[in-house]
């Protein structure tokens, strides 16, 4: 009784002062919600009627609740469990409310300001959130629910928030919030744990100092009762000088007796202590009158002598989660309600909880009051007993709750034990299961099924262990793709007694894989494979040498004005449009290897003919013709037409770039023409092969007549607008035909061993001319070189790197190679070997032509690229969204990971513009010079170095 006067008076002590701290809550609140109110003022500089409403909504009922709970406070008919529920619905009112807030400023606020952002939200809802979780830890964690009722539903939007609000999150955002509100749980989980133990330590506090004053003047009065005890005793000590003698007498008499009885008493001692120590167990002796304790070893040794004037002390070496539970046993024996004490709890020992059994009874009460005086008992420690209990329990538990069917087969692969989620899979009850082989349960009519089973079955019994991925179907009709681990369970003898499995479902999982390629690889408008997808197909049947293709032709085609379709109906059709196109290419095109889908309004299909390119043209015209009936969209007729661009390898190129480009060349002639035909590729080489010139023949003369010059382009840095280095081109002056480009000349030199000497050439060349522009003192000039697939795959680059730098004394810093990305498919690891040992000479590495080939962002990871060149293709089409939208793309990416940005083919100021606009570093082009002689470039120097002096 008295334990329960001091938790009243504790409770009523820990209920007042969580009602002012929830008062000083209330006014913190309110500061926060208008500086919240504040920052969007001032950041946006508009009121939102929605939050500011709120605002004073809030205000008002902050007002009222200050108020109540001082009334209620005051009021001498106050009653703590009427200010603790008070207090607490005021903390759920108040969680609700804040509860509207985040949604009024996820959702009415937003509307009231369509400038605001989500970063914006998530901001100003991080400073409500936040700020008021941390005044709630520091005034509501001395009443953990208070706490709870406020903060859970505080929170609920922001845990539901990809279910609640329309804008989309995150998921590191909303995984961050989670994790921090999780965090604040703790923490104020912490606090109220610090709070609880204050309050008691200044309850005890308390009752000790009354306890002090009683004990002063208890000592008073003890002196005065000493005086006449020691008065008293002087008369009495005459009395026992009397009975002394009397007493002699009989002690000699009894001390007989008791030597007897303590024989026996010890023989008795001695067999319990043996039953004590053989159970483990330890008695004790509780003298309540006296208020001390003591506990005996199995030996009768006391561990334990403790005497307190208050039993709590001993109580504390019980477990908080314990202690009430043994406090009501302990009262409900002591009142007499029960025969004896039973408990189980646990007690620190060695800063450890470990767990007993206690048993105890009262052996004495005082006779008229009927109060408990002395209580014996035993207690036995169960640690062992529990722990093994508690793996046992928990591995029952794993059996039953697991996400993964588990089952128990005895030594002949019969079904012993599942567990509920193997029955969920199999859709089998476990009733079923029991005796049953391991594939009774499955479909074995197949040949290839029982094979599979015979195979599983062998390994188990060889290896003992089993682990693959099989394709399962059930009697039952089930079809599923699972992950079986069978292991065996052997004896102390290694003998195979039982098999435990584990079946993982990846049927999902499988499908969800099939998704995600689809979507990976295919266009979702049109069902057709895109881009990406088109240039992998490609690559593998240009370089897959068990692929029987000898002559392929790559076929663009682009829907004439849909643009203009698009303006002048709308978007929607323009969609519908592509769809029908699709469909129509599918049905015009039965025969093909692949029909795909590359972006805006561009087709490209591949085709595999023979020697006849006739065979080509009647595909085209068969396309053309599919055209030529109307398409009927949201019930109009259109006429739509398409122009057609042919390339074929091998007669227009061996590599993907290459009959891309000379495909998409084909398409824009076709375009000039106005439009519905087609066009098929042709270059100058075939054109003069007709005129009777043999250029392959007059190429390997022009190596050793010295014909082939080199000629460079300048690159223009975009914040210094200075030179920043060139890039080296190679030009034929041919005695008949004059100077020839080489688009010309290099096809031929690429399919021969032409192309590695030009590049030698063009090498030595070029550090050769650096040479003399650094004896002019032009310095800091970086001239890139290209170098082509042939260069590096042959393993004499290096070679001639390091004679061309030693011969004319110039440094790796002062070079750049350029290489395409069709350099950088094969023999990956020769090339990354090759790449790294010209790093280690200081020179800058060139990806050029960047997205026009089968790009790959594992080229810019794996490989040591330095600069990224976007290719003329994309600037040239830069006013068009999409390529605008790559090019910007290309210039974030390359900034993120490090790299120079270059652009090339730029002609207009809009390009230079837009590219400036983008943080692009360096621009080359015609609109700032074409390519020019060794000695034209040193008069662009000196001009351009004026210029830009001028400007400054």
């Amino acid at each position: 009784m008295v334990i329960d006067v001091q938790d009243e008076l504790l409770y009523t002590s820990q209920i007042k002062s969580a009602a002012v701290h929830l008062q000083r809550f209330l006014v913190c609140l309110f500061g926060i919600l208008a500086y919240v109110d504040l920052v969007h003022f001032f950041y946006f500089e508009s009121f939102s009627f929605a939050f500011n409403l709120w605002f004073i909504s809030v205000s008002i009922l902050l007002s009222i609740f200050w108020l109540l709970i001082k009334a209620t406070i005051a009021s001498p008919y106050n009653n703590t469990f009427n200010l603790d529920a008070l207090c607490q619905f005021i903390c759920l009112v108040l969680g609700c409310i804040l509860d509207f807030g985040i949604f009024n400023l996820h959702h009415y606020v937003n509307i009231d300001t369509p400038n605001m952002t989500l970063n914006h939200l998530i901001i100003l809802s991080g400073i409500l959130i936040f700020s008021t979780s941390t005044i709630s830890i520091l005034y509501l964690s001395n009443r953990f629910r208070y706490f709870l009722f406020l903060f859970i539903p505080f929170i609920t939007p922001c845990i539901l928030y990809k279910f609640i609000f329309f804008t989309p999150l995150s998921t590191y955002y909303q995984f961050t919030f989670n994790f921090i509100f999780l965090f604040i749980i703790i923490c104020a989980f912490i606090v109220h744990r610090y709070h609880t133990q204050l309050s008691l330590l200044s309850f005890k506090n308390n009752k000790f100092s009354l306890q002090e004053t009683q004990l002063t003047q208890d000592k008073n009065q003890l002196g005065l009762n000493l005086k006449n005890a020691v008065e008293k005793s002087n008369q009495m000590q005459n009395e026992l000088l009397l009975h002394n003698q009397l007493l002699e007498q009989k002690v000699k008499e009894r001390t007989y007796d008791i030597k007897q009885i303590n024989d026996r008493l010890e023989n008795h001692q001695a067999n319990l202590a043996f039953a004590h120590e053989t159970a483990g167990i330890n008695s004790w002796l509780w003298n309540i009158e006296k208020r001390s304790i003591e506990i005996f070893d199995t030996k009768s040794k006391i561990l334990f002598n403790h005497i307190s004037e208050n039993e709590v002390q001993f109580e504390s070496l019980i477990h908080p989660d314990d202690l009430d539970n043994y406090q009501k046993l302990m009262r409900q024996h002591l009142r007499g309600k029960t025969e004896r004490f039973e408990a189980r709890y646990r007690i620190k020992r060695d800063q450890q909880w470990c767990w007993i059994q206690d048993t105890g009874k009262v052996v004495a009460r005082h006779p008229m009051s009927y109060k408990p005086l002395r209580m014996v008992g035993i207690h036995r420690d169960i640690q062992k007993e529990k722990t093994d209990q508690e793996q046992l329990k928990l591995a029952a538990n794993v059996f039953e709750h697991v996400a993964e069917g588990v089952f128990v087969l005895d030594n002949n692969l019969c079904y012993l034990e599942v567990n509920p989620y193997f029955e969920k899979l199999t859709s089998y009850h476990q009733s079923d299961l029991l005796g049953k082989h391991l594939f009774d349960i499955t479909v074995n009519t197949k040949k290839e099924i029982l094979s599979q089973h015979f195979d599983v079955t062998k390994k188990l019994i060889a290896d003992g262990e089993y682990d693959a991925e099989l394709q399962i179907e059930f009697l039952t009709g089930k079809v599923l793709t699972l992950w079986v681990h069978i292991n065996a369970v052997t004896d102390e003898k290694n003998k195979i007694t039982n098999y435990i499995g584990i079946i993982t479902d990846l049927t999902e999982r499988k499908k969800q894989e099939q998704r995600v390629s689809y979507l990976e690889n295919y266009d979702l408008l049109t069902d057709l494979p895109n881009r990406f997808y088109f240039n992998l197909q490609l690559h593998h049947y240009l370089t897959d040498p068990n692929d029987s293709i000898q002559n392929l032709a790559v076929i663009r085609i682009n829907i004439d004005r849909f643009r203009s379709f698009n303006e002048f109906v709308s978007t929607q059709a323009g969609d519908i449009l592509l769809q029908k196109t699709a469909q129509r290419l599918r049905h015009s095109c039965p025969d093909a290897l692949l029909i795909s889908y590359l972006n805006n309004d561009d087709f490209a299909i591949i085709y595999k003919y023979g020697q006849n390119k006739k065979n080509i043209q009647q595909i085209a015209k068969k396309i053309l013709e599919a055209f030529e009936s109307p398409f009927v969209i949201q019930n109009n007729e259109h006429f739509i037409s398409t122009s057609i661009g042919i390339a074929l390898y091998p007669e227009h190129g061996r590599q993907i770039d290459t009959l891309n480009s000379h495909a998409e060349q084909a398409l824009a002639e076709a375009k000039s023409l106005g439009g519905n035909t087609a066009y098929f590729y042709t270059n100058k080489n075939t054109r003069l092969f007709h005129q009777g010139v043999n250029l392959e023949g007059d190429l390997r003369q022009a190596l050793k007549n010295k014909e082939l010059l080199v000629y460079y382009q300048p690159k223009i840095c975009t914040k210094t607008e200075k030179v920043y280095g060139f890039e080296a081109l190679i030009r034929w002056q041919h005695p008949k035909l004059g100077l020839l480009t080489p688009d010309i000349f290099l096809p031929i030199a690429e399919e021969s061993s032409l192309i590695t000497e030009i590049g030698r050439f063009v090498l030595f060349e070029t550090c050769k001319q650096i040479r003399i522009w650094q004896d002019l003192n032009f310095d800091y000039l970086r001239i890139s070189v290209n170098v082509v697939a042939q260069q590096i795959h042959r393993g004499e680059l290096i070679h001639d790197i390091d004679q061309a730098l030693e011969l004319y004394n110039v440094s790796g810093d002062m070079l750049e190679l350029e290489i395409t990305e069709s350099s950088l498919i094969a023999k990956s690891e020769n090339v990354l070997t090759l790449l790294q040992q010209v790093k280690h000479r200081h020179i800058s590495i060139s990806l050029d032509d960047f997205g026009t080939g089968y790009s790959s962002l594992a080229y810019l990871i794996n490989y040591p690229i330095d600069t990224l060149k976007i290719d003329k293709l994309f600037i040239a089409k830069i006013e068009q969204e999409k390529d605008q939208a790559i090019v910007s793309a290309i210039i974030a990416m390359g900034k993120a990971m490090g790299l120079s940005i270059v652009a090339e083919g730029v002609e207009t100021i809009e390009q230079i513009n837009f590219l400036k606009k983008h943080d692009c570093h360096i621009l080359q082009g015609y609109y700032y010079s074409k390519p020019l002689t060794a000695q034209e470039c040193i008069d662009y120097l000196s001009k351009f170095k004026l210029a830009s002096v001028y400007r400054s």
